[in-house]
C-alpha cells in the first residue's frame, strides 16, 4: 500500500472509530446525565488529574519513541512492556495509599474508595500499551477501531445498567474499568505479540533519550490541562466541576475526534518522510487544512445551538454548562493546529524542542489560570480559551524557523474556512430566531448549517471540499469495481 493510500485508509478507519465511538459515548452520556447529577460527575472529575499524571509516567513518551525509531527490535518492545507495567503498578500502589489524603483535600470521604477502584485502570492500560503501539506502527488502524468501538459499547452498557439500578457515582467508576478491561483483553489477543523474558538497559537508554523529553512535555501539559478540575473542585464545588467537565467534554468531542484522526494516523506515516523535508511539509499543509475543514463548522455550529441543545438533550439542570461549552468551542479551534505543529518535531526526533516549548508556554498558562480564579468559572474558561492561541503561537516558532510556515501563513490558509463558518453561523442563528420551541430550533438550525456550509464550499471552490469529494468518490468507485 502506497503512502497516500496508507494515509487515506488510516484516516478513514480512525475517523470511523472516532465518529462511532463519540456517537455511542454521546448517546450514553446523554442518558446518564439525565439520571445522574452534576455532583456525581464532579466526584469522578476531581480524580482526573491524578490518573492523567500517572498515565503520563506509565507511558513516559516511550510509545512515541518506539514509533519514531526506525530499527526497533523485539527486545525494544519487551523492555518497554515491562517498564510500562512496573510503573503502572507503582502508581496504583501510590494512589491506593494516598487515597485518604485525596479525600481529605477535597473534604469528600467517598473519594477514598473511588480512587482505589478508578486507579485500577492504570494497570489495565499499562498491560497493553506496547501492543497498541505495535498496531499503530504497522498501520493496523482497522483492528484498533473495531476494538475501541466495541469497548465503548461495553462501557456504555455497564454504566447504563448500573445507573438505572441506583448505583450513582459508582456507575461512572465501574463502567470505565469494565471498558478498559474489555479493550485490554481484545488488544492482547489481536496484537499476536507476547513479550520475551528480556529487559535491555541499552535498549531502554536509547528509547529513553527520546521518550524522556516527551515525558517532560506531556507531564507539564497534562498537569496544566487537568489543573482546572482540581482548582474548580477546591475553590468552588463538585457541581461546578460537573458543569465544567460536561461543557468541556462536549466541546472536546468533535475536536478530539478530528485531532486524533490527523495526529495519530499521520505521525507514523509522516515518520516515514522524516528525511525528506520537502515532501514532509507538503504533506503537512494538506493534513492541516482538510481535518479543520470538517471540524470548524461543527464547533461553530455547536456554539450557536448550545443554549437550546443542552436543556433538550440532558435537562435544564445542566444549563450552567452552556457558556462553558460555547467559549471552549471557539477556544479549541486552534488546538489541532497546536498538536500538528508539534508533530513535525516528533517525526524529526526533536523532543528536546518540544520540552523547551512547554517551559515557555505553561508558565503563561498557569499564570492565566490563577489570575482568573477570582472571575469565577466562566472567567477561568475564557482564560483557558485565550491560552489556546498562546500555545499555537509558540508551537509555530520552529515550524516557521525550519520550514518557513509560521502562524500567519497557517491562519491565512484557514481564512476561507473561517469565513464560511461565520456566514454559516449567521444563517443558522437567523433560521432559529423566529422559532419558539427549542426542539424545532435544533431541527431547523442543524440542516441549515450543513446545507449552507456545503453550498458555500461549492460556490467558492474550496480545495478541501474538492479533496474530500475526490477521496469519497475514489473509495466508492473502488468498492463498485471490486463488486
Amino acid at each position: 500500500m502506497g503512502l497516500k493510500q496508507s494515509v487515506v485508509s488510516g484516516a478513514i478507519w480512525t475517523g470511523l472509530e472516532k465518529v462511532l465511538t463519540q456517537v455511542v459515548h454521546f448517546v450514553i452520556g446523554v442518558i446518564l446525565a439525565r439520571i445522574l447529577s452534576p455532583g456525581d460527575y464532579g466526584v469522578v472529575g476531581m480524580l482526573t488529574i491524578f490518573i492523567a499524571i500517572a498515565n503520563v509516567f506509565t507511558d513516559s513518551g516511550l510509545s512515541s519513541a518506539l514509533i519514531q525509531k526506525k530499527d526497533r527490535t523485539d527486545t525494544d518492545y519487551s523492555t518497554i512492556f515491562y517498564f510500562n507495567l512496573l510503573v503502572a503498578v507503582f502508581f496504583y500502589c501510590l494512589l491506593f495509599v494516598t487515597s485518604p489524603l485525596i479525600a481529605d483535600f477535597y473534604n469528600m470521604p467517598i473519594l477514598k474508595d473511588v480512587t482505589r477502584i478508578v486507579a485500577l485502570s492504570l494497570i489495565i492500560t499499562g498491560f497493553t500499551a506496547v501492543q497498541s503501539t505495535r498496531l499503530r506502527i504497522n498501520l493496523q488502524f482497522r483492528k484498533l477501531s473495531v476494538i475501541t468501538i466495541s469497548g465503548m459499547l461495553v462501557t456504555g452498557a455497564t454504566g447504563l445498567v448500573l445507573a438505572f439500578n441506583g448505583f450513582g457515582v459508582w456507575a461512572l467508576v465501574i463502567q470505565t474499568i469494565a471498558g478498559n478491561l474489555f479493550c485490554s483483553v481484545c488488544i492482547w489477543y489481536v496484537a499476536k505479540w507476547r513479550p520475551s523474558l528480556v529487559f535491555s538497559k541499552e535498549s531502554f537508554k536509547s528509547l529513553w533519550g527520546v521518550g524522556s523529553k516527551l515525558l517532560g512535555s506531556s507531564l507539564i501539559n497534562t498537569l496544566y490541562s487537568n489543573m482546572y478540575t482540581l482548582v474548580i473542585g477546591k475553590s468552588f464545588s463538585k457541581e461546578q466541576v460537573g458543569y465544567y467537565n460536561r461543557g468541556n467534554q462536549y466541546a472536546l468531542l468533535p475536536m478530539q475526534s478530528v485531532q486524533d484522526m490527523a495526529v495519530k494516523v499521520n505521525f507514523p506515516v509522516l515518520s516515514k518522510l522524516q528525511d525528506d523535508d520537502e515532501r514532509l511539509i507538503s504533506a503537512y499543509k494538506k493534513l492541516m487544512t482538510v481535518p479543520l475543514y470538517l471540524l470548524y463548522p461543527i464547533l461553530v455550529g455547536l456554539a450557536v445551538i448550545a443554549p437550546y441543545l443542552i436543556p433538550v438533550m440532558i435537562g435544564e439542570k445542566w444549563i450552567p454548562c452552556v457558556p462553558v461549552l460555547q467559549v471552549l468551542c471557539i477556544g479549541y479551534m486552534l488546538s489541532p493546529l497546536t498538536s500538528l505543529n508539534l508533530n513535525l518535531l516528533y517525526v524529526k526526533g526533536r523532543t528536546d524542542l518540544v520540552l523547551k516549548l512547554e517551559f515557555f508556554k505553561k508558565p503563561i498558562g498557569f499564570l492565566i489560570l490563577f489570575l482568573s480564579i477570582p472571575l469565577g468559572l466562566i472567567g477561568m474558561v475564557v482564560g483557558k480559551a485565550f491560552y489556546e492561541f498562546v500555545a499555537f503561537s509558540f508551537n509555530c516558532y520552529y515550524t516557521k524557523k525550519f520550514y518557513d510556515y509560521g502562524e500567519w501563513k497557517q491562519l491565512k490558509a484557514l481564512l476561507p474556512i473561517v469565513v464560511n463558518c461565520v456566514i454559516m453561523a449567521v444563517l443558522v442563528y437567523i433560521s432559529m430566531y423566529f422559532v419558539e420551541s427549542y426542539l424545532v430550533k435544533i431541527c431547523v438550525g442543524i440542516p441549515v448549517g450543513i446545507i449552507s456550509y456545503l453550498m458555500l464550499s461549492i460556490v467558492f471552490g474550496d480545495e478541501n471540499y474538492k479533496e474530500l469529494k475526490s477521496i469519497i468518490w475514489g473509495k466508492l468507485h473502488k468498492s463498485d469495481s471490486e463488486n
